[in-house]
């Protein structure tokens, strides 16, 4: 799977990266393993909790299996023909079958999504924690915005801590591509992704694991803006337009309206092929701040930036 990568660098300060700073710093001082069992095993000699142990899995794939950009690129069909005799047998050669991919990843320090959700699960199995790989649906480009696509792009991971489903991404956590080069850059947000997040950045193929973090239709994910991790975790609200297919007004203007925006917050745009961004016209009622842009383009894209960081895109028509 081709998993589409966040094109921008924020280190996010989270709570919960301040949560698990020691079992950071621990594992960060990790050897760089080369077989998935050792790993599993460091980790159960280390930590005694699933909340503890779940949080090192992540943060040594992460920072140790770099993402895989030949792969990315020009990827190799996978697949896999053997035979079985039972349902039981089915499945034991079906793990086998991802315990080679995961024991690839681990000697070559490489991978692209299935990797790094395979290997996650592969450790949360050996340390009989409850965890999951979860197939489905990213975005990244303002072109995406309206586009169904009956194929999945990515996977991700959902594991139990303390009865509850978290959802986390390793693949987006570890870096970012910028100018075909991969960027290894770790990144906390995509640890125990918000749940009110979620699906603005990730759609679930099977319709369980849409049921369990709230509702959501394929129609209503491509339809909406690009939202990038800088806005999502800036804890300001979209009110207006929630629809990423917009127009200009009358006068020519494109009017956006958040709740929540930081005042200190510089706010900068530019449309598809102008490198020279500019600032909109910014008001701040109370909580709403309206963002207006005057002679806007049409038939193009609109990129908003926070602090110099791209944080939505729109089509505009």
């Amino acid at each position: 799977m081709k998993p589409f990568l966040l094109l921008f660098l924020l280190v996010s300060i989270a709570v919960n990266s301040q949560e698990f700073a020691k079992v950071d710093q621990l594992v960060l001082n990790y050897p760089k393993f080369s077989n998935v069992a050792n790993l599993a095993s460091k980790i159960k000699k280390d930590f005694s909790t699933d909340k503890d142990k779940a949080r090192a899995a992540f943060i040594w794939l992460a920072n140790n299996i770099n993402y895989d950009l030949e792969e990315y690129y020009n990827p190799k069909q996978r697949t896999y023909s053997f035979k079985y005799r039972n349902e039981a047998e089915k499945l034991e050669k079906i793990q086998l079958a991802k315990d080679q991919i995961i024991n690839t990843a681990f000697k070559t320090k490489k991978g692209v999504c299935e990797e790094y959700a395979q290997a996650f699960k592969k450790i949360c199995d050996l340390l009989q924690i409850e965890a999951a790989v979860i197939s489905g649906n990213v975005r990244n480009s303002a072109s995406e915005i309206g586009i169904i696509k009956n194929t999945t792009n990515h996977a991700w991971n959902a594991v139990k801590i303390d009865h509850q489903w978290i959802f986390l991404d390793a693949t987006w956590a570890a870096g970012f591509l910028r100018n075909n080069k991969w960027i290894k850059s770790y990144n906390n947000y995509f640890y125990n992704i918000p749940k009110e997040n979620i699906f603005k950045t990730h759609l679930p193929k099977k319709s369980i694991w849409i049921l369990r973090f709230g509702r959501i239709t394929p129609k209503e994910f491509y339809n909406q803006p690009i939202y990038k991790e800088v806005f999502l975790d800036s804890k300001a609200t979209l009110l207006n337009p929630k629809q990423g297919i917009i127009s200009p007004d009358k006068e020519n203007k494109i009017v956006l309206k958040f709740k929540n925006l930081n005042a200190t917050t510089r706010i900068i745009y530019n449309f598809k092929g102008n490198r020279i961004a500019k600032k909109p016209l910014k008001t701040t009622t109370g909580k709403t701040t309206i963002i207006t842009i005057p002679n806007a383009k049409r038939n193009t894209e609109l990129n908003i930036f926070m602090n110099g960081t791209i944080a939505m895109q729109y089509k505009v028509h």
